[in-house]
């Protein structure tokens, strides 16, 4: 799930902020930045957020289905496990948006038209002169 949800918001990213970009020149010639997404979302107050709310959803899974029987406790989990899946998957989703959103900010603030993760370059990521802003994003989540 997290090399998916890397992958994910690095595509995010790269659509989201190469469409900001409006006028000719940058199209032609975007400033590009990297980070860690990794790093982020292990910094990123969101995540952290949808880790605390899951948890404590499924601690209260967990307690209901000590208090059913063995019979609705095996009806019960099937339902909660789908639950839990779809709650993860709303979570994630703001959690996503909100990282975008800040990461933007900063590559905005230092001037950059794109930013990607070069781990999820397959090939050529060498000879891209990528400047590293994943200290300022991550500097930038500290003074939220």
């Amino acid at each position: 799930m997290r090399k998916t949800g890397i992958v994910i918001l690095s595509l995010m990213l790269v659509l989201s902020l190469a469409a900001l970009t409006g006028s000719q020149a940058a199209a032609d010639n975007p400033a590009i930045a990297s980070i860690s997404t990794e790093q982020i979302f292990q910094a990123h107050p969101a995540i952290q957020w949808v880790q605390a709310e899951l948890q404590e959803k499924q601690s209260e899974m967990m307690q209901e289905l000590e208090e059913a029987d063995e019979e609705e406790a095996m009806m019960l989990q099937q339902q909660m496990q789908a639950e839990l899946q779809t709650l993860q998957q709303e979570l994630l989703d703001e959690a996503f948006e909100e990282i975008e959103k800040d990461v933007g900010i900063v590559a905005a603030e230092l001037g950059y038209d794109v930013v990607i993760d070069p781990q999820g370059i397959v090939y050529g990521a060498d000879v891209l002169d990528l400047e590293d802003i994943t200290e300022e994003v991550l500097e930038f989540l500290e003074e939220e």
